[in-house]
């Protein structure tokens, strides 16, 4: 397993997300490199929380300490406003017969995970049954929250094609609510039956609120990163996931869960690369026997040969005054066909992409670039 201190310097400083002591031994070019590219990746919260809980902040260099804490304001700040929008949410919803299921970065909070704080939430993620998704959607609409405007296919994607409706906002709060009916789209070549995810639901801190089991929010995690269509600059959702596996792998039943798990849901080949990155870039302590058996149920060492490497280039930050690596940009190109592929079948993928294509030059022609002429 490759050590944190042999990766590059975008990697070196993430220790002291685990023990913020690390970071008395910065001077202030360490400071700054730190701060410029972790607040990008959106973990310089996560890293002035654990400072300040370690009661460090009053030994760093003033310089950075005023970052620091302006970062904490920020992120307490959206950590407010989402609790704020999920109590109006319930409010909504709260004498609705279905279970009421809070994701990502909502669930983190609502179990008030470690890794819920410092960060910064910019969306609100929910899920119901996909049999009351028309019901949760009235009484939110009730209540004040509306659709984004779209037309009639991006109205039929999300109605259709897509494990979630379209976004909601509401006049009164700052994050935008994704209503949810599943993890994955039910179009997707890797689907999700949603059933079992709902059948081991367990209730979070708050009343009314319940959260997946611990090996599905890990999986939802891996698949939300490892089947998304942008891959740079996500450190943070590594960083999540080691989060998670450190906290739920604290009970030893997990890594026999987890697994199992994965080869039910069909989510063997993210988590496989989930286990991959945490392990080689955070040093993610996975026992052996459950590495083994999800490198095993994963995907085969051909497929491995270059998903790895790709991954690798996208998923490497630049630093703060660099641009990016030779390679990146097409590996990251080459992710996002990888992206569609698996998304959508090729009989709606092509037409889909087409309407995109065309929406994207109707706005050109509608709102040209400046020329830089007065």
């Amino acid at each position: 397993m490759r050590r944190a201190e042999a990766l590059p310097a975008v990697f070196a400083w993430l220790p002291a997300l685990r023990d913020p002591a690390v970071v008395l031994g910065w001077d202030l070019a360490q400071w700054e490199y730190v701060i410029r590219l972790s607040r990008r990746l959106r973990l310089l919260g996560r890293l002035a929380e654990g400072v300040a809980a370690a009661g460090l902040l009053e030994q760093v260099p003033a310089q950075a300490a005023r970052h620091l804490r302006a970062e904490m304001h920020v992120s307490r700040w959206r950590t407010a406003a989402l609790r704020w929008v999920l109590e109006r949410v319930d409010a909504a919803l709260a004498q609705a017969p279905y279970p009421r299921v809070l994701l990502k970065g909502a669930a983190y909070l609502g179990q008030e995970l470690p890794i819920a704080k410092g960060r910064l939430p910019s969306d609100a993620d929910i899920l119901v049954p996909l049999e009351h998704l028309a019901d949760a959607q009235a009484r939110l609409l009730r209540a004040g929250w509306a659709e984004a405007r779209m037309d009639d296919h991006d109205q039929r994607y999300y109605r259709e094609w897509s494990h979630e409706l379209p976004p909601m906002r509401h006049p009164l709060h700052a994050l935008e609510l994704d209503l949810h009916h599943n993890i994955v789209p039910p179009v997707a070549r890797a689907t999700v039956d949603a059933a079992p995810l709902l059948a081991r639901l367990q209730p979070s801190n708050w009343a009314g609120w319940q959260v997946l089991q611990p090996a599905d929010q890990v999986l939802h995690s891996a698949t939300h990163l490892f089947g998304d269509s942008e891959a740079r600059d996500r450190l943070r959702d590594l960083v999540d996931l080691d989060g998670l596996m450190r906290h739920f792998g604290r009970d030893p039943a997990f890594w026999l869960e987890l697994p199992a798990r994965a080869r039910e849901l069909g989510l063997d080949e993210p988590l496989a690369l989930a286990c991959h990155f945490v392990a080689r870039w955070l040093d993610t302590p996975i026992p052996a026997p459950a590495r083994q058996r999800i490198v095993t149920n994963g995907p085969p060492a051909w497929r491995r040969a270059w998903l790895h490497p790709l991954l690798a280039s996208a998923l490497t930050p630049s630093g703060p005054d660099e641009g990016p690596r030779p390679g990146q940009d097409l590996a990251a190109q080459a992710l996002l066909v990888r992206y569609h592929y698996r998304r959508m079948p090729l009989g709606l993928l092509v037409p889909h992409l087409w309407h995109k294509a065309r929406k994207r030059s109707a706005a050109a022609v509608a709102d040209p670039p400046a020329t830089g002429q007065p």
